[in-house]
């Protein structure tokens, strides 16, 4: 989880926006080349979000009306 508008929020965003200007696509006329390109940018996001996200536990608590 990363909170609303929180500095995690703004830093993922951050750093998924330099990762996203760092790909080089220029290269991607094929297919294999794409998929490298998107293979790239999954492996960014997942590293990116595991820096910056909390692990929550979520707890259900019950109430008798």
């Amino acid at each position: 989880m990363i909170v609303k508008d929180s500095d995690e929020k703004k830093t993922f965003i951050n750093d998924l926006i330099k990762t996203i200007r760092s790909i080089n696509i220029s290269d991607s006329l094929d297919v294999k080349s794409l998929e490298n390109v998107v293979l790239t940018l999954a492996h960014s996001m997942e590293k990116i979000w595991e820096e910056n996200s909390k692990i929550i536990n979520i707890t259900k608590h019950s109430k008798s009306w």
